[in-house]
């Protein structure tokens, strides 16, 4: 049975992870070495006739994968099913699907319903192997797209980390920054032989003066544990569940790692507490080549039917 998986690369945060990358489950190509993927505008024009007679070259040269296309009508459209109850999974299909509509400037990809879908959306409770360590896959015979749901409840607690983190370390930078430079008006350097312990007790001090800034830093972690880290992570799997909706319109893997179809995944503004706070709403992962290689796999699908 044939699957298409989707890995996301090893975590920003090294402690507190499990590792998500092992064996890559295709060959990577450098993009130094790879041929351009990208179709040309005078590609995507050409007649129905054209496609249907060169729809083996073009699919070798743009790394097409016709038989994963199980999901889509005649017209090329596709219907998702949602079936979570997670409410942050439903909303990050809701912005996976969007991402692709936008980009390719038609509805694509719409929600439908228990009687009436083309492919499911789910979860799965199957653990990761050495085999299979990838976080979402397609599996088009049976024309399901899942996500691993171990490894996105997780993936909260590791944004929540990585986000208190920078948090903190921002906070106590102002602090060292400042205790230094009292030191220095005072004339006390590096070199003197207590200025360890005296560095100490001043930062102590500049910590205390500055209660502001710590009822923030309170405030801003617990925005990151209520709201924030969830939200980073919606949009993480908006990006992961719109790779597997690539693989429905008959992408494979792009050669590129700036692209959304690239085989592993990863980004840092999901990681980010200011970037996710401000709101990543007019974010979109999809490529120009993602775009492109999804209007050819398209266009060359409706020729044929």
């Amino acid at each position: 049975m044939r699957k298409l998986h989707h890995l996301k690369a090893q975590s920003l945060i090294a402690a507190a992870t499990v590792t998500l990358l092992a064996t890559p489950v295709v060959t990577s190509i450098t993009t130094a070495q790879a041929a351009s993927v990208t179709p040309s505008s005078a590609l995507l024009k050409k007649s129905n006739n054209y496609y249907r007679t060169h729809a083996r070259a073009l699919g070798k040269k743009y790394k097409l994968a016709f038989d994963a296309q199980s999901a889509l009508k005649k017209n090329g459209k596709a219907v998702i099913y949602v079936n979570t109850k997670d409410k942050t999974l439903k909303q990050s299909v809701k912005l996976a699907m969007a991402y692709w509509n936008k980009k390719l400037g038609k509805t694509e990809f719409t929600q439908g319903s228990k009687k009436n879908h083309t492919l499911t959306f789910g979860v799965s409770t199957a653990a990761a192997s050495k085999s299979d360590q990838s976080d979402a896959w397609w599996t088009p015979m049976t024309k399901k797209l899942d996500v691993r749901w171990s490894y996105y409840t997780a993936e909260k607690q590791n944004i929540g980390i990585s986000m208190t983190n920078q948090l903190n370390n921002a906070f106590y930078d102002t602090i060292e920054t400042k205790a230094k430079a009292n030191l220095a008006a005072k004339g006390i350097t590096t070199s003197d032989k207590d200025y360890q312990s005296l560095f100490d007790q001043e930062a102590s001090n500049v910590e205390t003066s500055l209660p502001a800034y710590k009822t923030t830093l309170k405030k801003d972690v617990g925005l990151v544990k209520s709201t924030l880290a969830n939200e980073g992570r919606k949009y993480e799997y908006a990006s992961t569940i719109a790779h597997e909706m690539g693989h429905v319109m008959g992408l494979n893997h792009s050669p590129n790692k700036q692209d959304l179809m690239y085989f592993e995944s990863g980004n840092s503004n999901v990681y980010s507490f200011k970037k996710v706070k401000a709101g990543l709403s007019k974010y979109n992962p999809i490529t120009t080549t993602d775009k492109n290689r999804a209007k050819l796999a398209l266009k060359i699908y409706v020729a044929a039917h």
